[in-house]
């Protein structure tokens, strides 16, 4: 599907282009299009609870409280802040908070109540982004529908790339969201449907939790301290990251696995069994 590029030199995009900083990752979307099929992914939201990241000038905003959710948005750019309380503070569902994602109590927001992520986030920190959203919250949204690289997407969904390979490699995020959701990567979105268009194309990643995480509770801490150990040295054989990080003989870490291979081919079973060893004898 091909999307219309905005008019480079319309007031609105000129604004937004002048507007938009680097070092912030904003890339304002622009395609309707692209909007609708996002909010179509997110399916009926009328009165649940939605939290917004970086909603920057309010284009994904305007259709998330047209369809009347409950949205919470999370903005560190005080600019944009000013400019949301002007155009929709006086909406009784919408209720916006100034600051770092990665500081926010999601918890605290929430408590137990059922809640969603929609949102168009950062590039620069996706992985701490999902890492807090999956692993960091006690109370886990049901579901994210988030816009992300695309390369991005294809990896933590597993998909096929241009060359028509399947992705076979981990990494600690695509881990991390096997452990606690199902990925699918819904669309592609290409760049010239944002304003400024960013160096890299997107796509739109849907991750829908997992009744049951693949690892106990009580294993996780361990878990995700065997995954770092191996991923330490991402491109050496995996008893030698395992030397490293431990600076012991990973013998017994290894029963049941081949350390002669590296952590990005390891399975989530694989990881289960190098936890279950590392519980033993740690």
């Amino acid at each position: 599907m091909k999307h219309k590029k905005p008019h480079s030199t319309n007031k609105k995009a000129l604004a937004e282009r002048k507007f938009a900083k680097k070092d912030l990752g904003q890339n304002f979307l622009q395609s309707t299009e692209v909007r609708d099929r996002i909010m179509m992914e997110a399916g009926d939201i009328h009165g649940k609870n939605v939290l917004e990241i970086g909603p920057g000038l309010g284009f994904l905003t305007e259709a998330l409280l047209d369809s009347n959710a409950k949205v919470t948005a999370v903005e560190f750019d005080e600019r944009a802040v000013r400019f949301l309380e002007n155009k929709y503070g006086n909406y009784p569902n919408f209720t916006l908070i100034n600051g770092s994602i990665l500081d926010i109590n999601l918890d605290e927001i929430f408590k137990t109540e059922p809640w969603q992520v929609i949102a168009n986030i950062p590039y620069h920190i996706t992985s701490p982004i999902v890492r807090k959203l999956l692993s960091e919250t006690m109370n886990k949204p049901t579901s994210c529908v988030l816009m992300v690289q695309k390369e991005v997407a294809q990896k933590i969904a597993r998909t096929r790339c241009e060359k028509e390979k399947i992705i076979e490699s981990r990494s600690i995020l695509s881990l991390s969201v096997e452990i606690y959701a199902e990925a699918k990567n819904c669309f592609e979105v290409k760049r010239t449907c944002f304003e400024p268009a960013p160096n890299v194309d997107s796509a739109i990643l849907k991750l829908t939790m997992r009744d049951t995480p693949l690892i106990a509770l009580e294993m996780e801490n361990d878990f995700f301290t065997m995954v770092s150990a191996g991923f330490c040295e991402r491109r050496k054989k995996l008893k030698n990251a395992l030397v490293k990080f431990f600076g012991e003989d990973p013998t017994k870490l290894l029963k049941g696995i081949d350390g002669d291979r590296r952590a990005e081919t390891l399975d989530v079973e694989e990881w289960v069994t190098l936890t279950e060893n590392f519980r033993k004898v740690k």
